[in-house]
């Protein structure tokens, strides 16, 4: 069993095929536990359609559509079982008419039509999570409300971020002045789901009373709606009025640097805020 062949396997198997061999699956499953890379496409795969299916089960399908689908279901099967002479009887009378309307929905598909249901399905559902996966993900407001939900004292709990290290660069140079928490290592958020960006935490060193502290998201551009146009922290305006997050009563900036967007929500008002502008000067733009 190579790995073409287990792949295309457990491929089938994930379809849904029938008439798969037995020994076949043994062998292909086998074939997983010897061999990383496989084991690693298939997770893929699986996790891939566990995120499909659980966002299109909260997708709302409109009555209209539903109705629409059947009517031309029932239409198909009108026209290829009926003659043409029942078919003109039933168009002459409008009673008929009405409570064929009426009847259709509730009839069973003939056997024949069970294929052509299931492929309109798997071609409605292949297009919306397709619409879904190119769908730009986040607005800044979407980050400020999720940043909000983050308690700073356990952020070292959340998971680390297993997205592409490369989006999860810090500005560079000046943001090296702050008190970072974690280690500098970056944390994902949310937890769950395609969309994870990396978080970090930081303090503002100084003899402060009480240490300010701020958390800073990175993104990718691609998977932002309407990223920020400034280019940097000294040029960012204020994003929304004050916001109740778990750090206390905060302000929010968002700026977009090459590929990255970064939204920074820091402890405090303006003031705050004034403080890590002058703190990292020119060398945050």
């Amino acid at each position: 069993m190579d790995c073409r062949n287990a792949l295309e396997i457990l491929d089938c198997e994930g379809d849904g095929l029938t008439g798969l061999d037995e020994a076949d699956l043994k062998a292909a499953e086998a074939h997983l536990a010897e061999c990383p890379r496989c084991l690693a496409i298939t997770e893929n795969r699986r996790h891939l359609d566990r995120e499909i299916g659980r966002v299109m089960r909260t997708v709302d399908v409109p009555r209209e559509a539903q109705e629409r689908l059947v009517a031309k279901l029932v239409a198909l099967e009108t026209g290829a079982t009926s003659s043409g002479k029942g078919a003109s009887a039933v168009a002459a009378s409008p009673v008929s008419e009405v409570a064929a309307d009426r009847v259709r929905p509730a009839r069973r598909l003939t056997p024949g039509l069970v294929p052509v249901a299931a492929c309109l399905t798997v071609a409605a559902i292949g297009f919306f999570s397709v619409i879904w996966l190119m769908t730009p993900r986040w607005t800044v407001a979407e980050v400020r409300q999720q940043l909000a939900r983050i308690d700073f004292a356990t952020l070292d709990t959340l998971r680390e971020f297993s997205g592409d290290p490369n989006t999860s660069q810090l500005p560079d140079p000046g943001w090296q002045k702050l008190d970072w928490s974690c280690h500098k290592i970056p944390k994902g958020w949310p937890e769950a789901g395609r969309y994870q960006f990396a978080v970090y935490g930081f303090t503002l060193p100084g003899r402060q009373r009480h240490a300010i502290r701020g958390l800073l998201a990175v993104i990718p551009r691609g998977q932002m709606r309407l990223p920020p146009e400034e280019q940097s922290l000294l040029t960012a305006a204020q994003v929304g009025d004050y916001l109740s997050a778990q750090i206390g009563e905060s302000v929010c900036v968002a700026w977009t640097e090459n590929n990255l967007v970064y939204v920074c929500v820091i402890e405090g008002g303006g003031e705050s805020l004034s403080t890590l502008q002058q703190m990292l000067g020119p060398s945050a733009a």
